[in-house]
């Protein structure tokens, strides 16, 4: 039976948890887990990456983790959103999903890395989950990864994560279901259907609940952290009528109101896009669920079922890693969710690692090499060159097995050359469809004077209008725009002799010219008349106009 072995590391907001878990035969093993407490400021969000490093660093010199591993970064640093786009084959899938998020997302799609989870399809649209991380955060946290001693295989986002590990946990599960994974900086809510899934991430974690003691007793963030621990873990006493614990309780109170109001809200935008059915169950996940009464409160407000989530169910826990088994059933989900994503039916996950980063960071794995194997030729003709001849065969071999080191690494750089050059094409790609979004502004004005046009003519209207694009022999695109309209005739037309033509003429022709004035028209063509509408007794009368549009402004 093959297995096969990886290193996954969950960086969240508050711990960073390294697992190396084995999976063979469709099962999983946790073979070790070590887990280190961040320690920085959680009210200043910038603190947070140095902290990472800090506990990989320690990972590394202490615990002996090293080489390849897949990274996990919490909700609170990715953009979750969910688009609809046209059903379209795969391999154009990705350029309307990122004309899509530029709508949708409030920055410029140039300052993330992003990837995308289809969650839904009936052939005429198609739902995705697209999801985003700032360019310069994916930068610095890979400069951590890669001087705390790992190499970086994929940077996966918590937030779909534990959609793998429910699948995995309860692989016989119908009913619709809510899981709520409540971390230190924010919350993952993940609906489960029979249809597929949903998520959201609202900023309303154990912080939010720290902060809230830190304002009320005037506390620093940091106080108000160790005094929340001592008091929710019973490490200190408090009498019925003590006035610290009333305030304790009531901040308590507040934090499960905002929750429970949270996730209500939730529920509702869930229904509303997905049309499906309420959850029937409710799974809690994450240290902060370990709140007395929380359960409760949300059973209440809820009306459903509320316990805790065991992702460890089908996952066999290797010596020590068992020890406080409690306690790490709600820190794991993540990780199991990695480990089952090809174990389960249409596992969900994405890759926010870029290209050229990966690409970056393999090469910075070989140095060594490539500097054992320039020392090595800079030393091969030194034998020769001190009169050690008997010695030049041996050297000669260590050339030929430096040889044997480079042409690998050759090939690896045409393959880089041609991915190069597959980038620009996709980048060409790209400023194509932003051309479209360009022209979106030119289509609007230009509706906006024809319809100005129309109102000084009056009497008139149009009933189409169509585009003609047209490529020359030298590869030039030319366009016309045909409107084709109607007239109005006061007179009765009882015959051609009771319409003045010439006047109606001049009339379209005039109409014509408005038309003309627009910066995006050129010229056009004589106006066609249609003047047997009037032989045959109609008031109106028809024409069309060909307008050349300029092609420094295309439509």
């Amino acid at each position: 039976m093959s297995s096969s072995k990886q290193l996954i590391i969950n960086c969240g907001a508050s711990r960073v948890t390294a697992a190396v878990v084995s999976s063979g035969g469709g099962a999983l093993q946790v073979e070790k887990l070590v887990t280190e407490s961040l320690q920085y400021d959680y009210s200043n969000d910038d603190a947070w990456l140095d902290a990472v490093g800090l506990a990989l660093r320690d990972l590394h010199g202490q615990h002996k983790f090293s080489g390849k591993a897949s990274f996990i970064i919490p909700g609170n640093q990715v953009l979750t959103k969910t688009i609809r786009i046209p059903h379209v084959e795969a391999s154009k899938r990705a350029q309307i999903i990122a004309f899509e998020a530029q709508q949708n997302i409030p920055y410029p799609l140039h300052e993330v890395v992003w990837d995308s989870q289809v969650v839904g399809d009936d052939g005429v649209e198609t739902e995705v989950l697209f999801i985003a991380c700032k360019s310069n955060t994916i930068d610095d946290f890979c400069r951590e990864v890669a001087q705390a001693g790992f190499t970086v295989d994929t940077i996966n986002a918590a937030t779909v994560l534990d959609y793998n590990a429910i699948q995995f946990a309860y692989p016989e599960m119908d009913e619709d279901v809510l899981l709520i994974n409540i971390g230190a900086r924010s919350t993952n809510l993940l609906f489960k259907s029979a249809e597929g899934f949903f998520v959201r991430n609202i900023q309303l974690g154990g912080n939010s609940l720290t902060q809230n003691i830190a304002d009320s007793l005037g506390k620093p963030f940091a106080q108000a952290e160790e005094i929340k621990h001592k008091f929710f873990n019973g490490d200190v006493d408090y009498s019925d009528d003590d006035s610290g614990a009333k305030l304790l309780a009531s901040c308590s109170d507040s934090f499960m109101r905002r929750m429970s109001q949270e996730i209500t809200r939730s529920i509702v935008n869930y229904r509303r896009q997905k049309g499906g059915a309420a959850p029937k169950r409710i799974l809690l996940s994450g240290r902060g669920a370990l709140l007395e009464g929380l359960s409760e409160q949300l059973g209440t407000s809820q009306k459903v079922p509320v316990e805790f989530f065991d992702p460890l169910q089908n996952v066999t826990l290797d010596g020590d890693v068992g020890a406080g088994s409690n306690s790490l059933r709600l820190e794991i989900s993540e990780i199991i969710g990695a480990a089952a994503q090809d174990l389960v039916p249409d596992g969900a996950g994405v890759n926010l690692l870029p290209e050229e980063v990966q690409r970056a960071m393999e090469f910075s794995a070989k140095k060594p090499y490539l500097m054992l194997a320039a020392i090595c030729l800079a030393l091969a003709p030194w034998p020769a060159f001190v009169g050690y001849k008997q010695l030049s065969a041996g050297y000669e071999r260590a050339a030929a097995a430096t040889q044997a080191q480079v042409a690998p690494l050759q090939n690896r750089q045409a393959t880089i050359l041609k991915n190069s050059e597959r980038a620009k094409d996709v980048s060409q790609s790209i400023r194509r469809v932003e051309g479209l979004v360009n022209s979106k502004s030119n289509w609007i004005q230009f509706f906006a004077e024809l319809q100005e046009s129309l109102t000084t003519a009056e009497d008139a209207w149009l009933d189409s209008l169509k585009v003609n694009r047209e490529k020359s022999g030298k590869g030039q695109a030319s366009y016309e725009v045909v409107v084709e309209g109607q007239m109005l005739v006061r007179e009765t037309a009882n015959g051609a002799g009771d319409v003045d033509q010439e006047v109606l003429s001049r009339r379209i022709k005039s109409l014509q010219d408005s038309f003309e004035s627009s910066e995006f028209i050129v010229s056009s063509k004589p106006p066609k008349i249609n003047w047997s509408s009037l032989h045959s007794g109609l008031n109106v009368l028809p024409f069309t106009i060909n307008l050349v549009v300029d092609t420094a402004k295309p439509l």
